[in-house]
């Protein structure tokens, strides 16, 4: 059985109960991954069997006004919300979802302060948000909530070098041309949302490292949930998204993926082909 894997990633956070280091070792590789960022050449929608990923050093996936496929505003303001790499894995009953970016939580620049926004996944139809950072909307880093509607989530912010107010269509990587904030989507769950409407908690961990020159302070942030918080077995379409504050860049991943069961139902499954092997053995001796 395939299944579709959708994700569209931005990424920044700090907050109380965020375990700090401990992803990655001292040569920089992301031990529980077996990778290190940085050494791969870009690519999108990639799937190597074990997680799926997209790779996109100081590169954006929109081709923005007046900047072209770079993290806007470019150069080296541009680079201080580069969204770099995305990786997600599911085993075990668990998925994980790793992001590379440039820096953590929130960085100050042309007079504003800039947050990473929360992760968007949607199962089917149904969307869910898990909270990055507290930072923005005040919300508890990891709170999962399921969103019901548009006013659930908030835009990018307003204010000077964002494209919150953007309306000229662009060129993309993610489908037909839009304008920047159609693409990049909304950036934060509202603080405003329905407590019951929280679903479950993600662990979050983050950590920093030096790659080298542009790369040095890289922060790396992981979450890791249940597969079945959000009550879909098997979806038929899965996605994931996240974004900087100002919408200057945005990572995602798509792609034709094979179904991982989790043990309990993989262990069954081949059990199940055990029986029909010995079944179907057993007939033919008897003929």
């Amino acid at each position: 059985m395939q299944k579709t894997l959708t994700l569209a990633v931005v990424i920044q956070m700090v907050v109380a109960g965020t375990a700090l280091a401990g992803l990655v070792d001292e040569s920089g590789q992301v031990t529980e991954w077996g990778l290190t960022p940085f050494t791969q050449p870009n690519m999108a929608n990639t799937y190597d069997g074990a997680k799926w990923m997209t790779i996109q050093n100081d590169y954006a996936p929109i081709d923005y006004p007046g900047v072209g496929y770079l993290p806007s505003p470019g150069g080296a303001t541009g680079e201080q919300f580069d969204l770099e790499e995305m990786y997600v894995g599911v085993a075990g009953g668990q998925t994980r979802v790793l992001l590379v970016t440039s820096n953590g939580p929130e960085v100050d620049a042309v007079g504003t302060t800039w947050y990473l926004g929360d992760l968007f996944i949607t199962l089917d139809d149904q969307r869910f948000g898990v909270v990055t950072s507290g930072l923005y909307q005040g919300l508890a880093a990891g709170s999962v909530y399921r969103l019901d509607a548009d006013g659930d989530t908030v835009g990018l912010q307003d204010a000077s070098r964002s494209y919150e107010g953007s309306t000229q269509v662009r060129a993309n990587d993610y489908g037909p041309d839009a304008t920047v904030p159609q693409i990049v989507g909304p950036l934060a769950i509202s603080g405003d949302i329905d407590p019951s409407q929280l679903v479950g908690i993600a662990d979050i961990e983050s950590d920093v490292f030096d790659y080298g020159a542009a790369e040095d302070g890289t922060f790396l942030l992981q979450y890791t949930f249940d597969s079945n918080l959000f009550g879909v077995d098997e979806p038929e379409s899965w996605c994931t998204q996240i974004t900087w504050g100002c919408g200057n860049d945005v990572i995602h991943v798509q792609g034709d993926v094979p179904y991982i069961p989790e043990p309990a139902t993989f262990g069954m499954l081949m059990f199940g082909v055990a029986i029909t092997f010995f079944a179907r053995r057993r007939n033919r001796q008897a003929r």
